[in-house]
């Protein structure tokens, strides 16, 4: 079940609203202020190469045998 990322054009305020299925059609509403003027945001979790995905503890730390990150890139 993919987990998309909202923002309210209304109160501006950023939320997660679960879906059943990725091709699942519907228009979530703010839990905030129960505005349905929401747009869905880009996840850099999902993105490649996005800044969540580097750093200690992500996967590519994790399974690193370099002793700096400086020559990994992470």
């Amino acid at each position: 079940m993919p987990l998309y990322e909202f923002a309210c054009d209304a109160c501006g305020k950023e939320f997660e609203e679960l879906f059943r299925s990725a091709t699942e059609r519907r228009r979530p509403k703010c839990p905030h202020c129960k505005s349905g003027n929401v747009h869905k945001l880009f996840s850099t979790f999902a993105s490649a190469g996005g800044e969540a995905s580097k750093g200690s503890g992500g996967s590519g730390c994790a399974t690193c045998t370099s002793s700096s990150c400086t020559t990994c890139g992470q």
